[in-house]
């Protein structure tokens, strides 16, 4: 007689195996996950703890006429890190006041940075450009990257080159570049405008038109100021200390020393206006030259809400005696 095999009572249902092999798994991948979460939540935690003097932020930068005149220095609309140059013959500036309808041309930016601790690698550089006036309507053109150094660093300025082909339209244009950088130490300083007109005397007095336009949904009361500053040359290095160097600098480019010269007569009209939102209005600059001029004279002409500065034109007016 064949003896009885003995079952094990330890053995279990391969469905109850594989249940619990399942079990396991899910306990395990939660738990891999929960770790990961603590370890992103440490990184961010200790990057949200770094102390102020670890932080290494670029301040790319350009000629900024809002910045300058925040800071109560005089400006000018004839900015001198925009030029314009035509595509066939790089390297050449143009005239930016006879422009060609429909014609290629390049824009050039010169950028700068104002850190010695932050490079800014692949820095975008927009363009835009509007009709000739003030606060007029955008027209984007097209973005590129520079790769920026810091200052005091080979490779500072930069110098963006920006294809644009001039509208159908002839006409004369203000051209906008922005630096677009997200960690920025001082964003205010990011953006340039370009926006100049050029006309001769003609006995012995030249007037201009151009829009002002009013980008809000309200009224706005707009006052127009005038003044007479252009760059003027650099001063020689020296061993100045800081304090006295700045105050210099501060004298040297104060509005107050730029007023109109003495014989020439400025018109404005109007000379303020309560603008309702979005809406536009011309406005005439009629400007009289002392008898027997010779040279080149500019006008600047600012529009600001009480202190705020909405944009501005620099006129050129040339004479020959």
């Amino acid at each position: 007689m064949e003896p009885q095999r003995r079952r094990c009572c330890c053995r279990l249902p391969r469905w109850l195996l594989i249940g619990l092999l399942l079990v396991w798994l899910a306990w395990l991948i939660n738990g891999l996950c929960r770790i990961c979460r603590l370890r992103a939540r440490d990184k961010e935690c200790r990057r949200a703890n770094v102390p102020p003097w670890a932080v290494r932020k670029a301040d790319p930068m350009i000629y900024s006429q809002p910045f300058l005149q925040a800071k109560g220095l005089a400006v000018t609309w004839d900015n001198p890190d925009i030029h314009v140059e035509r595509a066939a013959d790089p390297g050449v500036p143009v005239d930016s006041h006879s422009l060609l309808p429909s014609t290629p041309y390049v824009v050039v930016a010169r950028i700068w940075n104002g850190s010695t601790d932050a490079p800014a690698v692949e820095l975008p550089v927009a363009l835009s450009y509007l009709e000739f006036g003030i606060n007029t309507v955008s027209h984007g053109v097209a973005t590129t990257t520079v790769d920026l150094a810091v200052k005091g660093a080979p490779g500072c300025p930069a110098i963006a080159r920006i294809p644009w082909t001039t509208p159908p339209t002839p006409g004369h244009y203000c051209l906008q570049v922005e630096l677009i950088w997200p960690n920025d130490l001082e964003p205010g300083n990011n953006l340039g405008q370009h926006n100049t007109d050029v006309k001769p005397l003609n006995s012995p007095h030249a007037a201009f038109t151009f829009p002002v336009r009013n980008d809000q949904d309200r009224t706005r009361h707009l006052r127009f100021a005038l003044d007479a500053y252009a760059i003027p040359a650099l001063e020689p290095c020296s061993d100045e200390v800081a304090p006295a160097r700045q105050e210099r600098t501060r004298r040297r480019h104060d509005p107050r020393a730029w007023r109109i010269p003495e014989g020439w007569r400025v018109v404005v009209d109007p000379e303020s206006v309560d603008l309702a939102g979005q809406a536009s209005v011309d406005v005439t600059v009629d400007i009289t030259a002392p008898d027997g001029f010779r040279g080149q004279q500019v006008i600047n002409v600012s529009a600001l809400e009480d202190s705020v500065l909405l944009g501005g034109v620099s006129l050129y007016v040339e004479g020959e005696g």
